[in-house]
C-alpha cells in the first residue's frame, strides 16, 4: 500500500495499470448526498461537505478489500487524520510524496486537475509540515524528484505494473 501526496499521480496510475487501484478518500469521508459528484477535484476543499458518519472505518474496510484483489493499493496520507487509523489497522505502507525542488511544479497540476484555490493553498502551504513529518517517519519513503510521477518512481524502484 502506498499512502501518497496529492497531485502525484495516483487516480492516473490506477487508470493505467489493473493491478492497481486508487482508494480516493473523499467518498468515504463526506457525505455527497444531494451533489454533483462528476468531478471530486472540484468538491475537495469545498466548505459545504456533510462528514460521513462512518468514516474512517469505510474507508478502512475499502482498503483491507483492495489489498485482497490488487498487488498496489494507492491511498490518502494525511498525518493527523488517516495514518494512524492504518497503524490501528495494522495496515503497512509505504510514503510517497513530494521533494522541496518538485513541489515547483504542484500547483500547475492542482489547477490542471480542477481543485479550487482553498484546497491548493491549504496543500502547498502545509507542506513544509507535512514533509518533515513525512521524513522522520519509521515507514519507507519514495520522494518524488522534479518532474517525477509515482509511476516513474514505481518503475525506477522495479515495481511490476500490468497495463489494461
Amino acid at each position: 500500500m502506498i499512502a501518497g501526496f496529492a497531485g502525484i499521480g495516483k487516480t492516473t496510475l490506477a487508470k493505467k495499470y489493473k493491478n492497481v487501484a486508487d482508494i480516493e478518500s473523499s467518498p468515504y469521508k463526506w457525505d455527497y448526498s444531494g451533489m454533483d459528484c462528476s468531478n471530486l477535484e472540484k468538491l475537495k476543499g469545498t466548505k459545504n461537505r456533510k462528514p460521513n458518519a462512518n468514516f474512517p472505518e469505510n474507508y478502512i474496510e475499502a482498503i483491507k478489500n483492495a489489498q485482497k484483489k490488487f498487488d498496489i493499493v494507492l491511498v490518502w496520507i494525511h498525518p493527523e487524520e488517516i495514518l494512524p487509523e492504518y497503524e490501528k489497522h495494522n495496515i503497512d505502507y509505504i510514503l510517497a510524496f513530494p521533494s522541496k525542488e518538485a513541489l515547483k511544479g504542484y500547483r500547475e497540476r492542482f489547477i490542471t486537475r480542477g481543485n479550487n484555490s482553498e484546497y491548493i493553498e491549504r496543500v502547498i502551504g502545509n507542506y513544509d509540515l507535512r514533509y518533515k513529518q513525512y521524513t522522520s517517519s519509521k515507514h519507507k519513503k519514495i520522494e518524488l524528484q522534479e518532474g517525477e510521477t509515482l509511476e516513474d518512481a514505481l518503475l525506477r524502484l522495479g515495481y511490476k505494473l500490468i497495463k489494461k
